[in-house]
């Protein structure tokens, strides 16, 4: 390895630990929003980056850096991701999007699309709450709700009332 690759890995590390100090758990949360902001990715790219920030305060992990490519549309807007409990060692997500909504889990081949509805077929979204975990279930005009086990339930009351907004005909976010 030449010098100048031993440096630049060297100032990648320190970036890193520096973020971890400033900003402890939320570091990556905070790496993926300020990504988001600089780049020039896809709208898809960019919306679900801002998006998943809103989740940052959350205990998860996810590995979403392939999320985008591989099951949004580059010119779909994201406007809420919920995360989902803890499920065959990751972490399920509900992407809510100007299209559609989907429930998503990583799996060994990448993101794979285990529910979806076009957003137009979106009747509304409850929150069920359990005595330690919750389940969001999205009701769909023709064919079966979209369920996800969750753990965190202020969050996904959120989600689950942008749902209610936009199928009672309210206007998108932003």
């Amino acid at each position: 390895m030449d010098g100048k690759k031993r440096d630049q890995l060297r100032a990648a590390a320190e970036l890193q630990r520096s973020l971890r100090e400033t900003h402890g758990d939320d570091a990556e949360a905070v790496l993926a929003q300020h990504i988001a902001e600089t780049s020039s990715h896809s709208r898809a790219e960019t919306s679900y980056r801002e998006a998943m920030a809103k989740n940052r305060g959350l205990r998860f992990r996810a590995a979403d850096a392939n999320l985008p490519q591989q099951v949004l549309h580059p010119e779909e807007t994201v406007y809420e991701v919920a995360v989902g409990a803890l499920r065959s060692d990751t972490f399920p997500l509900l992407i809510v999007t100007d299209r559609r909504v989907m429930h998503v889990m990583d799996r060994l081949r990448g993101w794979t699309v285990l529910q979806e509805a076009p957003a137009a077929s979106i009747q509304g979204a409850e929150l069920e709450k359990r005595l330690i975990s919750g389940r969001l279930r999205v009701h769909v005009r023709d064919g079966k709700d979209i369920s996800m086990k969750v753990s965190e339930q202020d969050r996904t009351e959120e989600v689950a009332a942008l749902l209610r907004h936009l199928a009672a005909g309210g206007a998108p976010p932003r």
